[in-house]
Formats: C-alpha cells, sequence, structure tokens
C-alpha cells in the first residue's frame, strides 16, 4: 500500500492534471482547398514559399474571431523532412476588416521575419489565404515526397477550418509541393489519441498439457477485450514470445475495421520481447536494451492525426532476473548520478531519460509497461517527478487495494493455468502504467483526460484494461469452458481528448 502522505500528495497531483487540462469543445468545419503550393531551397532558405488557399462556403457568416486565439496546424507526415507544425498567431495582428470582422473578414499582418514564416493571412467569407515566406518557415521538403493528403487546420477561437490536399497532386518531392483542387474531406483529423496496453504472459514457464496456459483461448480473449475497448489507436505489449507474436499479427489483420501495423523485434531468446500495434504508420522504431541486457525498450515516433506521437513501451526486471541485485560496479553513469540502488532502479532512469532525450515535439507521448514496481518507489518517481501523468490515478480511479483486487494489475499465478480460469481476481498490486507526457506549451492540443465510464462514448476510457472475467461469454472456467483471463495481468488504457 501506498503511505498515507504521498498517496494523498499523487491524488492532489492526478486531480491538478485533471482541472489543468480540462478541453474546450470545438466545432469542425471540413473545407474544400483550392492551393497548396509550398517551395524551399536548402542552399538558400530564404526562398522558401509557401501559399495556402481554403475556399468553401462552408467559411460562412459570421465568421468567427481569430482575436481570441487562433493557429495554423500542416500535417505531411512525421518523418524526418516531412512537414509538421504547429503555428500560434499573436492575437495583436489581427484586424477586422472595415472594423466588421464577423461580417466582412480579418487580416493577419506580421513583417518579417513573421510568425515561423507566416506573413499575412486573410480570412474573409468563403475563403482563406494564408502566405508564408523566408528561413524562418520550417518546411525544408528534403523528405522524398510528403504524405498526402496534407493535412491543413486553422483553429479560429472555437472553430477548426479543416482541409486534406490530396486531389490533384501536381508535384510532391524534394523542394516542392504542389496540390490543388481538393474537395472538403469527410471530417477533421481525430483530435484523440487512444491506447490500450498489456503484458500479454508468453506461457512458455506453464505446464506442457496446459498449451502455455492455454494462450490461443487467452488470445482470442485478448482481442475481444480490444474491439470492446474502440480498438485503441495505439497497443502496448510486453512478454512477447515468438508465438505470441505469430498469433498476434494474425488476428491484427481481420480484428477491426482497419489493420493494425505491427512493430516488434525478436531478441536472441525471443520470450519476454515488447510489441507495438498502431492503427497509423510508424515513422522510426528503436529497440534499445537495458542494463544487464536482458530487458529492452521499444521506441515509435507514429503519424497520428494529432502529429508525431512518440510511444515507448519496455518490461523492467523482476525477481526472476535479479531486479532486486545492487547495481554493480559496471553501473551506468546516469544510474549512479540519479541515486539509483538496483537493477530495475536503473533501467527505469535509462527508460526516463531515454524518452525525454528522444521527444523532441510538442505532441503528447507515452510510455507504458510493466515497471514491476508499485507507486511512490523510485522507479515510479522517475516518470512522476518528471510531470508525467499516470493517467489511471489522473481519471479519478481507485488506487489498488490488494483485499479486495480492485485498482490492481498483477499477482495472479503465472506458472499455471488454474488462476486464468478462475473468476476471482487474484491481484494485489499496481505495476502496470501508462504515463502520458503532456503536450508543450506551446501545443494546440489542449488536453482533457477521459473518465473511467467512457464519458465521451467512443468506447475506450481510462481505466485497467481486461479487470472482468470474461465479460464474452456466459461463463468461464476450465477448458473446454472459456478462459477467464486473457494474461496473468490486467493493463491499463487511456483516452486522451485533445480539444484541438
Amino acid at each position: 500500500m501506498i503511505p498515507t502522505r504521498l498517496g494523498k500528495a499523487l491524488v492532489a497531483l492526478a486531480s491538478a492534471a485533471c482541472v489543468a487540462s480540462t478541453a474546450l469543445a470545438t466545432t469542425d468545419v471540413p473545407v474544400a482547398g483550392q492551393r497548396l503550393s509550398w517551395r524551399t531551397s536548402l542552399d538558400e532558405p530564404e526562398r522558401r514559399r509557401a501559399t495556402i488557399v481554403l475556399d468553401d462556403p462552408a467559411i460562412a457568416l459570421p465568421l468567427p474571431d481569430p482575436r481570441a486565439g487562433a493557429a495554423v496546424v500542416v500535417s505531411a507526415g512525421a518523418a524526418l523532412g516531412q512537414c509538421w507544425q504547429e503555428i500560434a498567431l499573436d492575437p495583436a495582428k489581427w484586424r477586422a476588416i472595415g472594423d466588421d470582422g464577423s461580417q466582412r473578414g480579418y487580416e493577419y499582418r506580421d513583417h518579417s521575419p513573421g510568425t515561423v514564416g507566416v506573413r499575412r493571412i486573410v480570412m474573409r467569407p468563403g475563403k482563406v489565404v494564408l502566405e508564408a515566406r523566408g528561413p524562418d518557415w520550417p518546411c525544408t521538403l528534403d523528405a522524398p515526397q510528403q504524405r498526402t493528403p496534407v493535412s491543413v487546420v486553422l483553429r479560429i477561437d472555437a472553430t477548426r477550418y479543416c482541409a486534406a490536399f490530396g486531389g490533384t497532386v501536381a508535384a510532391n518531392g524534394p523542394g516542392r509541393v504542389l496540390a490543388l483542387a481538393a474537395p472538403a474531406p469527410a471530417a477533421c483529423p481525430q483530435s484523440d489519441l487512444t491506447v490500450a496496453d498489456l503484458n500479454i504472459l508468453h506461457g512458455v514457464l506453464c505446464p506442457r498439457a496446459t498449451r502455455q496456459c492455454r494462450l490461443a483461448d487467452r488470445m482470442e480473449l485478448f482481442f475481444q477485450w480490444i474491439v470492446a475497448s474502440g480498438c485503441p489507436d495505439v497497443v502496448t505489449l510486453q512478454e512477447v514470445s515468438t508465438q505470441v507474436a505469430m498469433m498476434v499479427a494474425e488476428r491484427a489483420a481481420t480484428a477491426c475495421p482497419f489493420t493494425y501495423q505491427i512493430v516488434h523485434q525478436r531478441s536472441l531468446l525471443g520470450i519476454d520481447d515488447e510489441m507495438i500495434m498502431t492503427r497509423y504508420p510508424t515513422v522510426t522504431m528503436e529497440v534499445v536494451p537495458l542494463y544487464r541486457d536482458f530487458r529492452h525498450m521499444l521506441f515509435v515516433r507514429v503519424d497520428h492525426p494529432l502529429g508525431p506521437v512518440d510511444v515507448l513501451t519496455t518490461h523492467m526486471a523482476s525477481s526472476s532476473d535479479d531486479a532486486e541485485a545492487p547495481c554493480a560496479t559496471d553501473c551506468p553513469p546516469e544510474c549512479v548520478a540519479a541515486g539509483a540502488a538496483t537493477v530495475r532502479d536503473c533501467q527505469s532512469v535509462q527508460v526516463a531519460r531515454y524518452m525525454a532525450s528522444r521527444h523532441d515535439v510538442t505532441t503528447p507521448a507515452v510510455v507504458t509497461g510493466d515497471f514491476n514496481d508499485v507507486p511512490g518507489s523510485f522507479v515510479y518517481r522517475q516518470f512522476s517527478e518528471r510531470g508525467w501523468i499516470d493517467v489511471y490515478l489522473a481519471a479519478g480511479n481507485p488506487e489498488c487495494d490488494a483485499d479486495t483486487g480492485v485498482g490492481c494489475t498483477s499477482g495472479r499465478e503465472d506458472e499455471d493455468v488454474t488462476g486464468l480460469e478462475s473468476s476471482t481476481s487474484n491481484q494485489v498490486e499496481r505495476i502496470d502504467y501508462i504515463f502520458l507526457v503532456p503536450p508543450g506549451p506551446a501545443a494546440q492540443c489542449r488536453p482533457s483526460i477521459d473518465t473511467p465510464t467512457d464519458g465521451d462514448g467512443d468506447q475506450t476510457a481510462t481505466r485497467i484494461f481486461s479487470d472482468t472475467p470474461n465479460p464474452f461469454a456466459p461463463s468461464c472456467g476450465p477448458a473446454p469452458a472459456p478462459i477467464c483471463w486473457p494474461s496473468d495481468h490486467e493493463g491499463m488504457e487511456l483516452d486522451l481528448n485533445c480539444g484541438t
């Protein structure tokens, strides 16, 4: 259990995060794009030019007032050399045209070097024109291609005008993008991020007759939970064996209305690896060994509708691989400096430092996994003391009660199928987490964490994942009955609403 003073502090921190991240309601207006023209030169950055023209009757009267807050988000991909940028526009640089902005329009002017290169925006009924130029315009266009359609979102106060330039793409290569006559998209870009996490239990230590503690049955149940949770954008897994990886890949192709991309790299032993399933493409993947080399962390950058979203998942040391052994004479300098006393302490330092160094964009990021340690521990504090949010607490969920199993994620037997075939929870501690790295101060994402009861009704909540004995069958138990639990762990799920 958490000491009372620390427990109160953690709850207060979580409550503060909820209050601070209240999202504002927005009105989405998909609009047609007349022209998107970008030019750049690596040798002469002052020659960079950008023109974006939105032309649609949906830009209708009365026009919202940009002096109440305005921003532009352009997204042509999250890979190196692809253009993604959030641009906040100074309210003081807007003026109402003819002293009647709501009817005649507004103009934004910023002399050289402009706001991130943006020099002028004119918004009139039915039309918006944006012009940018000079070396401060950040889109270098040095990737072989930009991702299409190129998304452009102009947020004016509580209204989002959204275009998707994928109509006639006349040029798309290094240094030049030209797209014309783009019809209005069906909807504005998704403004939430949904994540589920679970240590899936490879089952290799289970008696042979149980077939890895009924692995095939557990995988079917796992994907039933995925579907019931709204098919989250990202699913992170630990304790992935070669056989688990094959089963996941097979089911990930058909379980949801889209095909999950699988990110997984088999280690030498191939029994305790990490995996990430993502609805959206990844542009970077890195597997990094942790202290003592048996454990790893898996990092990806996802080209999400919110922008580049970094996801890191890991499985830190347990008693089976000397988690509590001293961080010995080979203890890495960063672990010594942080005061790490044990192997697992050191691994937590490495994970937190890696994400902090790797996450260089303003969009939110998540760190997930089986940390094998409880709230308030040295391991936990490596994340919480950076201001990263334990989303389970931030959503108002109760802390783990070992007597009832409520709020707990671990404790069930993992070398025998008996606990997996019992409807009793048998969980006694919370050691599985999703930590949210909040968006940066300049980000257009104004985040709120959805409630445990799925307040926004999208099927994904912020709560424990798979904490009910098989709700998809009339009953569960020993074979041939359906199995009760997909794993010895119960994971986490997150619904982050950005309210852009």
